[in-house]
């Protein structure tokens, strides 16, 4: 088995570039912290490119950073690096192209919740807005809000392939993977960043003894979403969805401020938690890939 060879488009410039052509397989990869994260601090966490082994040797060319969203994603002028080696002057044919993406996205809805802000853009709902409570963690839910986030990700998406389908890369296959349910807990990354979910359901008065169970309310419709795209081969074709919540993790435990579980904080994996994920899914692209391929 081969570890992913990681490089940045900066190592393209260089005076000595990599030698991509010498590897079975090459990924260009966009996305968030889940791409990015353990570059941050190598020695105490992880990222899933750090962790994914194809029988083939294989490189990525990873214009991923922490914070990244997907509308970011699909603008040309928000992340040019991307864009230009998808569908730009530097553009080649990749056998595949690697997406992180959503995540970013629903912490940063989350925080859409002032006293201005109207239903259909909230996915929480205020306390005098709560459903039945046979509903459980999902009577915190904003139907509305989420109907109009759903429509945004599937719209960021299709934006994406239309995207690889200007340039060489044109078809290959699109894989993204999901999201792992987080813990929420005042547990942080370090350099001001996060914690993301703890603030924004304190903010909404959710009860914290129902934190875990309306993350997982959270996640399983994210999960959903990207799910029917990938269902959907009209309009998103060749995408492929790894669902992250089928992983059996160990959560961390409510109110811890560290390293918990297979979390190294509040949404981020340890290395352990990211090879979890990391070796299946990357079995499951290499085996779509020789399908597709022929070999």
């Amino acid at each position: 088995m081969h570890a992913l060879a990681i490089y940045t488009p900066y190592d393209l410039d260089s005076s000595v570039p990599p030698p991509l052509s010498d590897f079975g397989w090459r990924f260009l990869a966009e996305g968030d912290s889940w791409f990015t994260i353990g570059s941050l601090n190598p020695a105490r966490n992880s990222n899933l490119l750090f962790e994914m082994v194809f029988r083939r040797t294989a490189c990525v060319v990873n214009c991923a950073y922490p914070g990244d969203e997907l509308r970011k994603m699909v603008q040309m002028n928000r992340d040019p690096r991307f864009a230009n080696l998808l569908a730009g002057r530097a553009a080649r044919h990749w056998d595949a192209l690697l997406l992180s993406a959503g995540g970013n996205d629903l912490i940063a809805a989350l925080e859409w919740m002032g006293d201005t802000v109207p239903r259909c853009q909230r996915l929480l709902l205020k306390p005098g807005e709560w459903g039945d409570p046979a509903l459980g963690p999902a009577r915190y839910v904003c139907d509305e809000g989420w109907q109009t986030f759903a429509r945004y990700l599937k719209e960021n998406l299709r934006l994406l392939v239309e995207l690889r389908d200007r340039g060489p890369s044109s078809g290959v296959p699109l894989f993204m993977h999901g999201y792992a349910v987080p813990m929420p807990r005042p547990a942080g990354a370090g350099l001001g960043l996060g914690p993301w979910l703890w603030p924004a359901l304190r903010a909404c008065g959710i009860p914290q003894q129902d934190d875990f169970g309306l993350a997982q309310v959270l996640i399983g419709r994210l999960a959903a979403v990207l799910a029917e795209c990938a269902a959907d081969a009209a309009n998103y074709p060749n995408l492929h969805v790894f669902d992250s919540t089928a992983i059996a993790l160990r959560p961390a435990s409510a109110h811890s401020r560290g390293a918990s579980g297979d979390w190294v904080n509040e949404i981020h994996l340890t290395r352990r938690g990211y090879a979890k994920i990391a070796r299946p899914w990357a079995a499951g692209i290499e085996s779509t890939l020789q399908a597709w391929y022929g070999f």
